[in-house]
């Protein structure tokens, strides 16, 4: 939120001139297509199976390119049955989110981890203060709707 407000402020006290407003709009627009600046923030997409639906990938990846950010996509084992063939699976699964993230420029990393989603979810917040939204892709929360759930760091300390 820091962040954000500081861009806030630091908006409001350039003043644009009409030379340097055309030019603005043309770096803006520039840095929409491809998002190559600087990634000061990371979004969690968090999967409690072993493959990512492609509408969260290419929702994920627009709103990264939106703010910013870039992308960790974790797909969490909560069954604790086969680990490793879990973890295959996962990975032969991430190509299509890797393409989607790297055809925009963005930073992208995949985890794959073993336990209860809340816990994992809060080590990571801990170990990298990073993180700013929380999109969940699961299928008891996604089923039947055609939005996407995502969370900042304030409300899942609130939970």
């Amino acid at each position: 939120m820091k962040t954000f407000f500081k861009r806030i402020a630091g908006n409001r006290r350039k003043t644009v001139t009409p030379a340097s407003a055309a030019a603005t709009a043309t770096a803006s627009a520039a840095a929409d297509c491809v998002c190559k600046e600087k990634q000061q923030c990371k979004i969690l997409i968090v999967c409690k199976g072993q493959e990512f639906s492609q509408g969260i990938a290419d929702y994920a990846v627009d709103m990264a390119c939106k703010t910013r950010s870039s992308l960790v996509a974790l797909n969490i084992d909560e069954s604790g049955r086969d680990f490793d063939g879990f973890c295959s699976q996962a990975q032969r699964n991430i190509e299509y989110f890797n393409t989607k993230a790297a055809n925009a420029g963005l930073a992208f990393s995949h985890e794959i981890q073993q336990g209860d989603e809340n816990s994992i979810v809060a080590r990571m917040h801990e170990k990298d203060p990073s993180f700013r939204y929380v999109m969940d892709d699961s299928a008891a929360v996604c089923k039947n709707r055609r939005s996407i759930p995502v969370y900042t760091r304030a409300t899942l300390r609130a939970k």
